[in-house]
């Protein structure tokens, strides 16, 4: 399985917009962070990961000039975001530790969450089963009462279990991530039904999984994400090769290398 398949099996944190928290008065150097920003999205949104990269570092670098620490803080994640999907997990990491270890500025705690969970994803695509936990409840502690993360922490929790091979831990944490996902954040909410079908589908449970895929197949196709797409016809045809049907999961297999073959993933 490569990088970004592996990391589309896991929950996606949302890239983060320099346009929240907007003050009264902006300087011109806000305003060029924020445009830079919201340009790096775009680009992140199309695939040309490098080009976001670039731009996220030149936001970053006009944030630290006028310690804007919020920009700070999403520029820092989404770098780390950003590599990640480029398979430069040492840079991820880096950039992720140095929010985590700051001592000079402070963050919002829900930035501290973010970082965390994503360093938890970083440990567990790495093997790091131990080092993924610590950090997810690591998460949790930073994530205090209203915290809007609550779901991508426990989607975390359920990738860790699901990479255990524990099906009845990976249903537990995916399906409390689900009803907190549910009204708050589509992308996340179809990550929790993915990695529910995974654990009904280590149980056996094939049309269960199928049910649950078809939601989250709905989900991505609206949000236009041709790798979470293929990623649930993927394992819409490993519940099909389950059940005997060849010729059904030829089918979706054919589908998904489709997908991949458009998108050049």
């Amino acid at each position: 399985m490569t990088i970004r398949s592996f990391i589309a099996m896991l929950c996606g944190l949302l890239l983060l917009s320099a346009c929240g928290h907007v003050e009264e008065l902006r300087s011109a150097r806000q305003e060029q962070a924020t445009d830079l920003n919201q340009r790096a999205q775009r680009a992140f949104q199309r695939g040309e990961y490098q080009v976001a990269a670039r731009l996220y570092e030149s936001a970053l670098q006009l944030d630290v000039a006028i310690e804007n620490v919020n920009g700070i803080a999403i520029n820092v994640l989404n770098l780390a975001r950003v590599n990640q999907m480029l398979g430069k997990t040492e840079l991820a990491e880096r950039y992720l530790d140095s929010l985590l270890d700051d001592k000079a500025l402070h963050y919002a705690s829900t930035q501290l969450a973010a970082a965390a969970t994503q360093k938890s994803l970083l440990r567990l695509q790495q093997n790091d089963e131990s080092g993924a936990t610590k950090w997810v409840e690591r998460a949790a502690v930073y994530c205090v009462s209203d915290c809007p993360l609550s779901g991508v922490i426990d989607n975390a929790r359920a990738s860790i279990a699901l990479r255990a091979n524990d099906a009845d831990k990976t249903l537990h944490w995916s399906e409390r991530a689900a009803s907190e996902n549910r009204n708050a954040s589509p992308l996340e909410y179809a990550n929790s039904l993915r990695l529910s079908a995974s654990a009904k589908l280590m149980k056996n449970e094939h049309d269960a999984a199928l049910k649950l895929l078809e939601e989250s197949l709905g989900i991505d196709k609206s949000l236009g994400l041709p790798e979470k797409i293929r990623q649930d016809l993927l394992l819409s045809a490993q519940v099909y090769e389950k059940m005997g049907q060849a010729e059904r999961a030829a089918e979706y297999h054919d589908r998904a290398a489709r997908i991949a073959a458009a998108s050049g993933s």
